[in-house]
Parts: C-alpha cells; structure tokens; sequence
C-alpha cells in the first residue's frame, strides 16, 4: 500500500526552483533514503511535505489524503512527523519533557501525555536520563531524544533530516541501531536524509537521489550507486568503484 504520494512537487523561492516536478512514492513499512549534494532540494522536500512550504504546484497525498494544502500541525496530526536538520535544545525542559511536547499532539491531559512519553523513553532506552536536561546532553544523546519527540505523536511516518551530521562512527552505528528499531520494532514508514552514504546504504530499502531539484536517479542502493549521474552529480567515481568492490557479487 502507498502512504505517500508526492505528485509533480515544484516549489519556488523567488527565481530558485528549488523543487523542480518531483515525484516518487512510499510504502507502508518502507526504509528510503533521500541523497544528493548540499542544496539539492531534499530539505525542501520534507518542508513541503509536512505543511511547512505551501508548494507552487503538484499533489501531496499522505495515507489516502490530500495534503497539499494542510499546515503543518494538520499534517502532524494525521501521523506524519519529522525531525529538522538544525536543533536547538531547550534548557527550559529536560528529556521526558521534551517527548511529552510530542505526546501532546495526541491528548490534552498532562498525565496521558507523561505516561506516552514515558513508554516511548523505554522502548528508545532512555529511561536513566528522562530527567536530564537537553543542553546537558551529548549532541549524539540529543539526536535520539529529537527522534523520540517525532515518535511522541504517535506517527505512521517519519521523516528523518540528517540525524547523523556531526556524529563520530560510534554513533553514527548508535544511531543506525535506533532507527532499525524504530522501522522494524516499532512499524513506522521511515524516509532519510543522510550524507553518511554507509548509513544510507546499509538501512535505505530503496534511495532516491537529488540534483539541483531534480530527481535524477530512484531504485535499490546497489543500482542507484552505479547510476552515472548519481556518480557525476553527488557520489564521484572513487566512492562508486569502492562501493562495487566491497559487494559480495564483486567478484573481489
């Protein structure tokens, strides 16, 4: 089943088309990463899908609806939830708070709010710092707390905007076994955007790939590296010829 349809996206800003008729689906229960040089439109794209960019033309259907018009806590609120690239963490709120800002997408009581946010702390074992306070915390445990905010609204789908920037490789696996579960364990649809391409090879089930608001290259992660103009555009030969020669078809 589709849960996402975006459909001939385009959006401008002034004479920058920064999403150039883009289209592409995603299933229920997929993995799919989004790749492509700095400025690509990939941001963009998630903007535009979550109600944060009206969109100059073009459909967006999410789990059956038209949401191309919706804002973004309408969207939010049919379970479609996103991490952003850039976070800024509150010295306001500590861990648990900051998952039930999430939660209350999904009820008004404080209390049912607390105890959502409490199980999502659980199933992200997060529990021992849910009184800790965000700007306390490493940038690689702030990443997980953002992704356990997203999944305090109870989504179908989530977008995740570069949750390993800045991250050494310790981390970056960290980070990877967190978002295994969160697809696998948990069952949600999970579209990312991501320069780490190990990260991306290893965990995307299918990558699309951006170029100057275009999309240039969509299919399965072995395909999409050999794409010539994914290797002219984003990943350079040196990259594709290493890629080839650790797969187990090689021949290496």
């Amino acid at each position: 089943m589709v849960l996402l349809e975006a459909d001939k996206i385009t959006k401008r800003f002034g004479g920058l088309v920064a999403n150039d008729s883009i289209s592409f689906e995603v299933k229920n229960g997929e993995l799919l990463g989004l790749i492509g040089p700095n400025g690509a439109g990939k941001t963009t794209l998630f903007n535009c899908i979550s109600g944060a960019h009206q969109i100059d033309s073009g459909r967006i259907l999410f789990d059956g609806k038209d949401i191309t018009k919706l804002n973004s806590y309408e969207v939010a609120r049919l379970g479609l939830a996103r991490t952003f690239q850039i976070y800024v963490a509150s010295g306001d709120l500590n861990v648990l708070e900051n998952i039930m800002v999430g939660c209350f997408m999904r009820t008004s009581s404080t209390a049912k709010a607390k105890s959502m946010a409490e199980a999502v702390l659980k199933e992200l074992e997060l529990t021992d710092i849910a009184k800790s306070m965000m700007n306390e915390l490493p940038v690689a445990v702030q990443k997980r707390v953002t992704m356990a905010t997203a999944l305090g609204t109870s989504p179908k789908l989530l977008l995740l905007d570069e949750v390993a920037a800045g991250l050494n490789p310790s981390e970056i696996e960290n980070i990877m076994t967190v978002i295994r579960y969160i697809h696998e364990k948990m069952g949600i649809t999970v579209v990312l955007i991501e320069h780490v391409m190990e990260m991306v090879m290893k965990l995307s089930q299918r990558v699309i790939v951006l170029d100057y608001g275009k999309k240039i290259a969509e299919g399965d992660p072995s395909s999409v590296v050999r794409h010539p103009d994914v290797i002219r555009a984003y990943l350079g030969e040196r990259y594709a010829r290493e890629y080839a020669a650790t797969r187990p078809d090689s021949g290496a």
